[in-house]
């Protein structure tokens, strides 16, 4: 949250061309105040109504995905940052975020596409500070430090005196296999600020492999003062604790942490450890099978994600080569392994709905709406199926519900039109054709969807919107 707020600031000037009426502008603020305070469903509602008023503004899709992020949603997230980019492609900090987001996704392609921008270096300098460090961290977790490295300089160059340039230099030096040139990053970020607890953890770690165990442990010591909660800091300090022959100092550093922090299995091995050193063998054989099996569950987990994921991105490379039965194939297979993945039901939807498949495209879309209810892509896929179906009233549920989150998707505005000229509702199938035109007015087949469902044509639309 602390991150949001950082980087939320004031709300940018318009960047979809859009001039905003009153009301939008007064619910884009209020949406980015309650995102700020942590309200995020709130915040989401909030939102999701400015997008009625103006849809081809970016900002509300922007916070929606910010929010939708905080909120742990990051797939949904991910669909936002995707419209508001889309709308305001030179909008450098979206594309910074939504890299964030991605990465955490584990699309690392797609991340990499989003700060392709960033390639020219006058790009990059056109970001605020805190832009810089959020890019500075993508960058990390990519494991692209060079970049990373560069990234830092710059926002040295804003914040000379923050600590944390120095800190996530050192960081990005461990990562580079440059623990001197990291241990030195670390002491000048502690120059600047003594409350530091990583920086201090980091430095503990380096030293401890340099086997300089007391001055080790005094840092670790400090990590521990200002973080006294924080497992890592207590699991390194007891490993330290270890090697300098005491036991007992090790024992009582992870008894403070055991019971809070079952997930981390290395301390579960210190303890075991520590135990033996201690002669007490049963002790010791009783936390190092609780290691084996935490181990063990964790690279069932890995090794089943890998599974998974593995047949997903051969599947999408078979798309993007043309050959759709090879990908339909290997989305199944990755459905074996995990049933619940949502890419997999989503294509396999997606291409039954295409082929006119209609019975095989059910279960997926139910699976989906189990998955997430409210996502954009399900919801439309939904009303794709009832339309088919001739289940008018369901497909207008699930269109109207899509319409909330995405009112500047054409495509979804000309299937409501034809729901609505299904329903017998004309004056509603062609507002919302007129819509459809009015967001993608080089469509000509957008035109003559709306002569065949009305049976008239349609009247100018006054400043169309690229």
């Amino acid at each position: 949250m602390v991150l949001l707020v950082c980087l939320l600031g004031e709300p940018p000037a318009s960047v979809a061309g859009q001039t905003g009426a009153e009301p939008f502008n007064a619910q884009l603020t209020e949406g980015a105040k309650l995102l700020g305070e942590g309200r995020l469903l709130e915040s989401i509602k909030v939102l999701n109504s400015a997008k009625q008023s103006a849809p081809q503004d970016a900002r509300p899709y922007f916070y929606c995905g910010m929010a939708l992020a905080q909120a742990g949603r990051m797939r949904d997230a991910a669909s936002e940052l995707g419209e508001a980019v889309r709308l305001a492609p030179e909008q450098l900090d979206y594309r910074v975020f939504q890299a964030h987001v991605l990465e955490q996704l584990k699309q690392t392609s797609a991340a990499q596409n989003a700060l392709a921008v960033f390639q020219k270096e006058q790009m990059v300098e056109r970001l605020d500070p805190a832009w810089l460090r959020l890019l500075a961290d993508v960058y990390y977790r990519m494991q692209m430090m060079d970049q990373a490295l560069k990234i830092l300089d710059l926002w040295a160059k804003h914040d000379p005196a923050d600590p944390r340039v120095d800190l996530y230099r050192g960081q990005a030096y461990v990562v580079k296999g440059q623990p001197d040139m990291a241990l030195a990053a670390f002491q000048r970020s502690l120059k600047k600020s003594t409350e530091n607890p990583q920086a201090y953890f980091e430095m503990g770690t380096i030293l401890y492999e340099k086997n300089k165990l007391l001055p080790a442990k005094n840092a670790l010591l400090s990590a521990v003062r200002e973080g006294a909660n924080n497992p890592e800091y207590l699991s390194k300090l007891a490993s330290v604790y270890l090697a300098m022959g005491d036991a007992d100092a090790a024992i009582e550093s992870l008894k403070r942490v055991e019971a809070t922090s079952p997930n981390v299995p290395v301390i579960y091995y210190i303890l075991g450890r520590a135990y033996r050193s201690k002669g007490d063998p049963a002790r010791a054989a009783g936390y190092m099978e609780k290691f084996q099996q935490a181990t063990s569950a964790e690279r069932d987990r890995q090794a089943r994600n890998l599974e998974a994921e593995r047949p997903i991105a051969q599947a999408q490379r078979q798309l993007d080569d043309g050959n759709p039965e090879a990908a339909r194939a290997l989305f199944e297979k990755a459905l074996q392994v995990d049933p619940n993945r949502w890419e997999p039901n989503a294509y396999l939807a997606e291409m039954n709905l295409n082929s006119g498949n209609l019975r095989d495209a059910y279960p997926y879309l139910r699976k989906l709406e189990q998955l997430d209810p409210d996502s954009a892509i399900g919801n439309f896929l939904m009303a794709r199926y009832w339309f088919k179906q001739k289940g008018y009233d369901q497909a207008r549920l699930y269109a109207e519900k899509v319409k909330l989150s995405r009112p500047d998707n054409s495509e979804l505005r000309a299937l409501l039109g034809e729901i609505y000229g299904k329903l017998g509702e004309m004056q509603k199938a062609r507002q919302e054709y007129e819509e459809a035109i009015h967001l993608a007015p080089e469509r000509a087949d957008l035109r003559e969807r709306l002569r065949k469902v009305t049976g008239e044509g349609i009247r100018p639309i006054e400043n169309p919107q690229p």
